[in-house]
């Protein structure tokens, strides 16, 4: 159980989800409700670990059919790029609302 409280903070999914179930086993019939908990709480780091590794595919994907048809890059900061603050950049008109003194 220190090894759990090691890890609780930020655990790697699959690390967490295993040493759950194994300090289920060790408590097992001795507390039912910590064994329940704790193979509830294996069971969602799982669950939560699977869905953003499927999220995270399916955004690669997109942008790499973004960036094969020429479509706009999901990168902001590729969007971005061309923007300046400088006045006198030819790509930024002066801002009607502060007229030049």
């Amino acid at each position: 159980s220190q090894a759990l409280a090691w890890i609780g903070h930020f655990p790697p999914g699959s690390l967490y989800g295993q040493l759950c179930q194994l300090l289920a086993l060790t408590i097992g019939d001795r507390d039912p409700v910590a064994t329940a908990g704790l193979l509830a709480e294996s069971l969602s780091v799982t669950t939560r670990h699977q869905l953003l590794a499927t999220l995270h595919a399916r955004t690669r994907k997109q942008r790499k059919a973004a960036a094969a048809s020429g479509g706009p890059s999901g990168d902001i900061s590729e969007q971005l790029r061309g923007l300046s603050l400088q006045e006198g950049d030819p790509k930024n008109p002066p801002n009607s609302q502060n007229p030049p003194n």
